[in-house]
């Protein structure tokens, strides 16, 4: 390549103002995103993935390649998130500072993983991280000096890292330095609303799946904890070790919260940690309307929170925080004869992942620019968009109510005149409501029937855009049963 190629291919005024003519179709994307389908999704992708093109051999001119890119994505493969009415999984419309963090950080291209990789951003991120602890009223204990967590690339990398300190910590130095018949006799208890992360970080930490005891749910998510006590009791009873329990914080399919405060006693009796999976809905852990609802949190020895999901951020973000953040160094600590290591913190010591990109920058500037307040109004605003749906729901004939919204998450089924099967007119009334393009949801069963799952994780949605789906379901059932 020619020094004039090099420098066509580096040449960032260049690279300006091929992106300026669609920067108004981006920007569109989250000014008036209801311009578009809440989802599209042409088959010819899946189709074509199966067999892809080899690598280009000659490159091609940027404007075109822009072209291409919005027009493939915009146009025939798109969640749009940012829509009012997407209520499926968490895919929260970033907020604007939010982006400009991310489009900052990879322009600097600074890496919080140790402190001579970028020792601003090092520092930036060890202050966010206490700003999010403090957001959700969780404290570390006395006279911790270590940063008091980690940010991740999600919660199920978050979750793995806190089983491994988990393991390490109850089960010894044997189980880290050895393996093998150190690990057999190490239990995990997790409800059946668990995330998935839970069993395949089990898998992936060598204590193997079946170490999981999976522990019922009642009908609106929680774990029964009558049910918890008799399993580790009889687990005891046959000399097992009980490694931790893991509490939900915002189950995926309904919100429920677990009693934490009960599972943090049960943990501390068995002398087994106490892990709370909150990276739905720990962000909501210490506002005023849902704080009784997350008694207990504070006890946890470890807690993940994604900041991808209710803190309106772009993927991917998680965190793990600790109580005592010490721990993380125990179980992750390493060292290299070519790695020159430095007395400040190096998070390349504190979890699994090296080197990172600086993914915590937008959230330093959203707290630096809303504040608490502002944040709390924010998720304010979303839970009371969920309770109002909820309410809509109780008043509205063929629609059943699972449970009131703890987060904001409501479930909904719909129920046929006389008899008749609601799981199947209420999974009918979902595909009608995802292929019309105007609404996404999702269905669960979280005690074996069929309820669409109505996810609030925007913060411009508001009560007319639930009283439209409510109307939009009551039509599509009347519609079907004709």
């Amino acid at each position: 390549m020619s020094n004039d190629e090099v420098r066509q291919h580096t040449d960032w005024d260049a690279l300006v103002q091929a992106a300026a003519p669609h920067l108004a179709t981006l920007l569109d994307t989250q000014r008036e995103p209801s311009t578009r389908p809440v989802t599209s999704d042409d088959e010819a992708f899946f189709t074509g993935s199966r067999q892809p093109d080899r690598t280009p051999e000659t490159g091609e001119p940027l404007p075109g390649l822009l072209t291409e890119l919005l027009e493939t994505v915009l146009e025939r493969g798109y969640c749009n998130g940012a829509h009012p009415q997407y209520f499926g999984y968490f895919h929260p419309r970033p907020l604007p500072v939010a982006v400009l963090g991310d489009a900052v950080a990879s322009l600097l291209n600074q890496s919080p993983a140790a402190w001579r990789m970028g020792a601003g951003a090092t520092s930036m991120e060890i202050e966010t991280l206490a700003w999010v602890a403090d957001f959700i009223g969780y404290r570390p204990s006395t006279g911790a000096a270590s940063p008091q967590g980690i940010f991740t690339s999600g919660g199920s990398v978050a979750n793995l890292s806190a089983l491994k300190v988990a393991r390490d910590h109850v089960l010894g130095p044997d189980a880290q330095e050895r393996g093998g018949s150190a690990l057999t006799t190490g239990v995990v208890y997790a409800s059946s609303e668990s995330h998935y992360s839970i069993p395949r970080a089990l898998d992936i930490l060598g204590m193997g799946r079946r170490s999981m005891r999976t522990i019922p749910s009642d009908a609106t998510g929680r774990i029964v904890v009558d049910r918890l006590r008799e399993q580790m009791a009889r687990d005891v009873r046959d000399g097992l070790r009980p490694v931790a329990v893991v509490g939900l914080a915002g189950a995926t399919a309904t919100g429920a919260v677990d009693p934490l405060a009960q599972l943090a006693d049960i943990a501390a009796e068995h002398g087994a940690w106490f892990h709370v999976d909150g990276a739905a809905a720990a962000v909501f852990a210490d506002l005023p309307e849902t704080r009784a609802s997350f008694d207990g949190l504070a006890a946890a020895d470890s807690v993940t929170l994604d900041p991808h999901k209710w803190m309106f951020l772009s993927y991917g973000l998680g965190c793990l925080l600790l109580r005592d953040p010490g721990h993380l160094s125990t179980s992750f600590a390493d060292g290299a004869h070519y790695w020159n290591h430095d007395a400040r913190d190096d998070f390349v010591f504190m979890g699994p992942e090296g080197a990172r990109p600086w993914k915590s920058l937008g959230l330093w500037l959203a707290f630096r620019q809303l504040g608490r307040r502002g944040y709390a109004d924010l998720l304010s605003r979303n839970l009371a968009t969920a309770r109002h749906l909820a309410e809509r729901v109780r008043a509205t004939g063929g629609l059943e109510l699972l449970a009131d919204p703890v987060v904001p998450v409501c479930c909904f089924r719909v129920v046929p005149d006389g008899a008749g099967d609601s799981d199947t007119l209420t999974a009918a009334v979902h595909r009608t409501l995802t292929q019309s393009g105007d609404f996404h949801v999702t269905v669960c069963r979280p005690d074996g029937t069929a309820y669409l799952r109505v996810a609030v994780n925007n913060y411009t949605t508001g009560e007319e855009h639930v009283d439209a789906l409510v109307e939009a379901a009551v039509r599509a059932r009347s519609a079907l049963m004709e």
